[in-house]
């Protein structure tokens, strides 16, 4: 309950920055189209090794703020910033180690690894619209995230560790693409609801293979299903 606690506090925090600078934007850019969204994430690691055995997906947030400069009537240039907590589950088929700030621990298999990240994540791409039809606008939107990490935790149940920080086994940054799509409902006030459906993932290894210890070496990258909830003025 106290890290979900966490977690809220924070997206409210990141929410009302984010407010407050697209309201300052908006004084300054009459020309361009802001977007502020508060998605949920389902996120999880996949591996092009199989000794890396996926454990499931894990529940996070994206919130951020989206800004679109039209080349015409339909077509916009789209970037933005965001704040994303994701990550995944694994396990290994073989024993291991892994280092974490202030010690070494040794892996059994089998055992699930729990990552929690948490990255400022800057997309920019392509946002296609369809002309308005009654109160309806059709959407989608294609291209290119980058990531700086924020933060990076591990949890290992089986061995009584939580939240133990992982920035020695986590890369600072990544790359990756994301398509998504949905509908815009206009409210008649210079306002209109956002929903949508996006699938994101990584082009590089979210994980490092460490030469010092033994690690399995693979890419392990990260892969998002959002549910975009947001709001365009």
């Amino acid at each position: 309950m106290k890290r979900v606690y966490t977690y809220t506090r924070s997206s409210l925090k990141a929410l009302a920055v984010i407010l407050l600078a697209a309201s300052s934007m908006r004084g300054i850019a009459q020309e361009l189209e802001f977007a502020i969204h508060a998605d949920p994430v389902i996120s999880w690691m996949g591996s092009n090794e199989s000794e890396y055995v996926g454990e499931g997906a894990r529940a996070g947030f994206d919130i951020g703020l989206n800004v679109r400069h039209f080349f015409a009537d339909n077509y916009a240039v789209s970037s933005g910033i965001s704040f994303i907590s994701a990550g995944g589950r694994q396990s290994l088929t073989e024993d291991h180690t892994m280092v974490f700030n202030n010690f070494t621990q040794f892996i059994p298999e089998g055992n699930e690894i729990k990552y929690n990240l948490r990255y400022i994540n800057i997309p920019a791409g392509l946002h296609l619209r369809t002309n308005q039809v009654g109160y309806l606008t059709y959407f989608t939107d294609l291209g290119f995230d980058f990531r700086l990490l924020l933060k990076s935790t591990v949890d290992i149940p089986a061995m009584q560790i939580s939240n133990e920080n992982a920035r020695t086994e986590v890369y600072g940054m990544n790359a990756g693409w994301h398509l998504g799509g949905g509908i815009e409902y206009e409210l008649g006030i210079d306002l209109s609801l956002i929903a949508g459906l996006s699938y994101a993932q990584d082009f590089f290894d979210v994980t490092k293979d460490l030469e010092d210890v033994y690690q399995p070496g693979d890419r392990s990258g990260l892969r998002m299903i959002r549910i975009r909830l947001g709001l365009k003025f």
